[in-house]
């Protein structure tokens, strides 16, 4: 017998019993097990084969090497990952969950094949099956990484309650590593803040810096409360911060901003403006072009016309009916959602990640049915094809929802480019546009740090092209489907709520209720960096804010264009 002969018999033995460990629950030694027969791989010289062909991005080859070695060995966990690639590469992120499934049936503890799968739901928008996914990765093998890795998914759904009680878990396995520590601290803190339990929020803000005082992420999540007052300790500690040339870049632009939001105290605009030009610059990684997104624009009104929004789901989706409130961040939504979840009927869930991935799926059926992309496809599919869409966003956005409530809330700003894609997959859906005046809201854009998705916030010009981008797309909604989306200025919001309000429960369906003009005593979670702001009486601090620092924004205010400045012409003079 052959050295790979013996290499093959062995593994095929590893494998069998690693998984006849895990059917008996003996998840230790089953992970263990499954572990030395990766170590123990049969086929190297493959192996090396789809290395190189991964590198040099030749996804065919991967994928005929990859099929030859699971033809003779369909529980080589290496091959099925490899296979995963491929289909992680071109975007399709349900057959890499697929191949990774079926490499699981094989090698149930290899936890590299856990953990991919659990990417791959995650994706593909499956966020039910990657949180369960996540909680058996624990249970397989409880580590600081595994068990960081459930708080992190349960904390990014919203899933609060179980996300404290993973980080009572998880503490002790840091084992006094003070970094890891420190990260524990943040999430709880971030969790905290969701909740609404400011004093708590704060006192875990501190521990997190306590642990570790380069945590840029913890001195953010002070600022961003908007009403935290920093020390001159504080100020100091976060100028030394920010001159730290060894300090990640990343965590150094959230000092940065932490550190411009505590100039905005001591009343010298000039000064504060100063630290928030400062801070934007050092943002890292920005992959933003406003030419391309304004293109990217045009193309979608070009392709989304009256001919494609012709067709319809059919039959309507069932289950409760998706209020979506969009625009641009920073624009007043999370007071919207808020006045909202205060009715008896409307619940109010998150800035859920469904719509996109159901984009995604829209897209995925006009390549393989229809031979092209959504854009030019979208208009083809069918009636049963697009109910089956829209039923797949209810189902998937279950987990958001208690059930209890004849609508919800679905507050992503950015769905403004979806607008034609809801209005033939939920026909039921109620959309509404929250819109503030270009410079209000640009100069808040600016003065925000966002994680992600926001790029282009950190350049004055930058907001005003994507500001104007919005706006044009949002007429063509309007053009297209008048009467379909509410546009709801949050100046007019402020300055008249209850005739505001009973418009915007008119245009959902809903009878007034005097919670909504009480909103902020509705308890909930929430999650934008209005969550604060939201819990107090509605005012008009921000109104007219732009002309504090109206000499630092000329770059916003070209970028915007004397059309768009004279349509909001009545806004900017409150």
């Amino acid at each position: 017998m052959t050295d790979t002969q013996n290499a093959l018999e062995r593994y095929q033995e590893l494998i069998a019993q690693s998984r006849r460990q895990y059917q008996a629950g003996d998840y230790k030694p089953a992970v263990a097990t499954a572990r030395q027969a990766d170590r123990l791989d049969p086929y190297p010289r493959e192996m090396a084969q789809i290395q190189a062909a991964l590198q040099a991005r030749n996804y065919a080859q991967v994928q005929v090497i990859a099929e030859h070695v699971l033809a003779h060995e369909p529980a080589h966990a290496r091959a099925v990952f490899a296979l995963a690639q491929v289909a992680q590469a071109h975007g399709d992120h349900e057959k890499r969950a697929e191949i990774l499934a079926q490499g699981l049936a094989h090698s149930p503890a290899n936890l590299i094949l856990r953990m991919a799968h659990f990417s791959a739901l995650e994706s593909h928008g499956a966020i039910e099956r990657a949180i369960e996914t996540a909680r058996h990765i624990a249970e397989l093998e409880e580590t600081f990484d595994t068990v960081s890795t459930l708080t992190g998914i349960l904390f990014r759904y919203g899933q609060n309650e179980e996300a404290l009680a993973t980080c009572d878990r998880t503490e002790p396995l840091c084992a006094g590593d003070k970094a890891k520590l420190s990260e524990v601290h943040l999430i709880r803190a971030q969790i905290y803040r969701i909740l609404g339990e400011r004093e708590q929020s704060v006192q875990a803000f501190r521990a997190c810096l306590a642990e570790n005082p380069e945590n840029g992420a913890a001195w953010w999540g002070l600022a961003d409360m908007k009403t935290y007052q920093f020390s001159a300790n504080d100020r100091a500690a976060l100028d030394q911060l920010i001159g730290a040339p060894a300090l990640q870049p990343e965590q150094k632009c959230m000092a940065a901003f932490a550190r411009a939001k505590a100039s905005e105290s001591d009343g010298d605009w000039d000064v504060s403006m100063a630290w928030y030009h400062r801070a934007n610059a050092m943002k890292p990684n920005r992959r933003i072009n406003p030419g391309n997104f304004l293109a990217a624009i045009e193309r979608m009104k070009t392709a989304i016309n009256a001919d494609a929004l012709m067709q319809r789901a059919d039959p309507v989706p069932t289950g409760p009916r998706p209020i979506f409130i969009l625009g641009l961040p920073r624009s007043g939504s999370t007071l919207v959602e808020q006045i909202l979840a205060s009715h008896s009927q409307i619940e109010g869930t998150l800035e859920q990640p469904i719509l996109p991935n159901t984009k995604m799926k829209a897209h995925a059926m006009c390549v393989n049915t229809y031979g092209g992309d959504y854009l030019s496809q979208l208009g083809r599919l069918t009636p049963e094809e697009l109910s089956k869409i829209g039923q797949s966003y209810l189902d998937q956005g279950a987990l958001f929802r208690s059930g209890a409530h004849a609508f919800f809330t679905d507050k992503l700003p950015f769905n403004f480019e979806h607008v034609g894609l809801i209005h033939k997959i939920l026909p039921q859906a109620v959309i509404i546009d929250t819109r503030r005046n270009p410079l209000d809201c640009g100069l808040s854009l600016y003065k925000q740090y966002f994680s992600q998705g926001s790029d282009f916030s950190y350049a004055l010009d930058h907001i005003g092209a994507y500001y104007n981008g919005y706006l044009s797309l949002m007429d063509h909604w309007q053009s297209l489907l008048p009467g379909k989306v509410l546009t709801l200025p949050h100046e007019a919001l402020v300055r008249d709520p209850e005739a505001k309000i009973r418009e915007l429960l008119d245009h959902v369906g809903v009878p007034f209720e005097p919670a909504c003009l009480d909103f902020h005593q509705t308890k909930r979670a929430i999650r934008t960096a209005s969550s604060e702001q939201v819990r107090q009486p509605i005012n008009a601090k921000g109104i007219g804010a732009w002309r504090h620092v109206d000499p630092h924004l000329q770059p916003l205010k070209d970028a915007l264009g004397r059309e768009t400045l004279a349509r909001f012409k009545a806004e900017l003079s409150l």
